[in-house]
């Protein structure tokens, strides 16, 4: 989910700053002067509003999945994810209040007619670091009677219905389904020492005779 919301808001992005660009530069479109256009406040306020909505969907589904794994007690196996993904999650979430910072400056600095879109922006940052500073506790993978659910900078949940094999590539945990349906998370957020726990919880959730666990999966200690 976070992944394909931040490629709809770098997407979404790119015609917003053409646009920001054309009025501030007063850049001619088939002879029409943009900077001219009467209802250019309304194109900013719209293209804010998408953002706005692309940003809230991925906000309310961290905020979710962390709310969820808060309470060990719902799952019947959980921990919190390593260190070392934490630290991951950590520069990912910075970066991304990095570059959003970034876009807030260059739109209100060519124009500051352009102030909604950064706003926008500004919102971005802010929910970044809050995110950043608030939800790290809640960070931990965990195994239900229906799923793995994995929740740092985004949930993931993985369900055991229809699953017909496990395995891992390149530091990747596959869980692949029926109908050639695939979902996966990255096998660092299980701490070191908990990798077979994981595996036995996984393992009673499941009908072997029905999934198959590769050798690399099985390895893992």
């Amino acid at each position: 989910m976070n992944r394909s919301i931040n490629i709809l808001l770098i997407f979404f992005s790119f015609p917003a700053f053409a646009f920001i660009i054309c009025v501030a530069f007063d850049i001619h479109f088939f002879n029409i002067p943009i900077a001219e256009l009467p209802f250019k406040f309304h194109i900013f306020i719209g293209i804010a509003t998408l953002l706005l909505l692309l940003i809230i969907r991925r906000s309310a589904s961290r905020w979710v999945g962390v709310s969820m794994t808060r309470k060990p007690e719902r799952f019947l196996w959980s921990t919190p994810v390593s260190k070392e993904r934490k630290k991951q999650v950590r520069l990912f979430l910075m970066l991304e209040a990095f570059i959003a910072l970034f876009a807030m400056i260059t739109a209100i600095v060519l124009t500051t007619e352009a102030w909604p879109v950064a706003l926008v922006y500004g919102i971005m940052v802010l929910d970044q670091l809050l995110f950043l500073l608030i939800a790290q506790s809640g960070f931990r993978v965990g195994i239900t009677h229906k799923a793995v659910v994995v929740a740092d900078r985004e949930v993931r949940l993985l369900f055991f219905s229809g699953l017909r094999r496990i395995e891992t590539h390149q530091q990747t945990l596959y869980f692949e389904y029926i109908e050639d349906l695939q979902l996966f998370f990255p096998v660092n957020c299980i701490p070191e020492g908990k990798y077979e726990e994981f595996r036995t919880a996984v393992e009673e959730r499941v009908n072997r005779d029905r999934v198959f666990f590769s050798e690399g999966f099985k390895a893992l200690n």
